[in-house]
């Protein structure tokens, strides 16, 4: 099938956050590790919230068919090397929640990478959430999706791309691209302070892996 006649790429405008979430939670969020892997099964509200304040950044894309239907986005906002200060802030905000669970472990990964000190940039565009229509996989909608974030983030000045991959299928598509892994977290090694694995995501997803693409 070749649906490249009536594709369009282009930025999440202000005003369609409604439309973008309804995507994101049937086509992300259903098998996102980290939500799948621990309960309740839904995602919180502040975790939405967070994915739709990237939008004022004007680095979030969707990709649309036909130009009325959504068949694909990607959520992406900046960071700098202030960012672990920052999610420290958060999780202590959100202790006890659902999302305060995701965001001890995305603080865990941050620490690991600190990806800004590590290249000596100010900033790097962050990819936090890709979501591919179920009828349209396998047609490098997510290619297209991940070069547009790249072009983005150049003509933004920022020097760096990074995601933190939760699924196997997202680390698989970043080393298709290119981009270079720089760590990886088991889930079976993420515990908690009784020694208790945190998130048991369905297989195949065994770990989060840090990528980076230098522009």
């Amino acid at each position: 099938m070749n649906v490249s006649d009536d594709i369009e790429v282009r930025v999440v405008e202000a005003g369609e956050g409604e439309a973008l979430m309804q995507f994101l939670l049937e086509h992300y969020y259903r098998e996102e590790p980290l939500t799948a892997g621990c309960s309740p099964p839904e995602p919180d509200q502040a975790d939405k919230d967070f994915l739709l304040s990237n939008i004022q950044y004007g680095t979030c894309l969707v990709v649309m068919q036909g130009g009325i239907r959504m068949v694909g986005a990607v959520v992406a906002g900046p960071k700098d090397a202030h960012e672990s200060d920052h999610l420290a802030v958060e999780l202590v905000e959100h202790s006890g929640t659902k999302w305060g669970r995701i965001l001890g472990l995305l603080a865990r990964v941050e620490q690991e990478t600190n990806v800004c000190q590590r290249y000596g940039v100010p900033s790097a565009i962050h990819v936090h959430a890709l979501g591919i229509d179920h009828t349209l996989r396998g047609l490098g909608l997510g290619v297209r999706l991940m070069n547009a974030v790249a072009e983005r983030a150049r003509a933004l000045g920022h020097p760096l791309v990074t995601v933190d991959c939760t699924s196997l299928y997202s680390a698989r598509l970043m080393a298709r691209l290119g981009y270079e892994l720089i760590n990886t977290l088991r889930y079976d090694d993420y515990l908690d302070e009784t020694g208790q694995q945190v998130f048991r995501p369905p297989a195949p997803h065994d770990s989060v892996k840090t990528y980076v693409l230098r522009l």
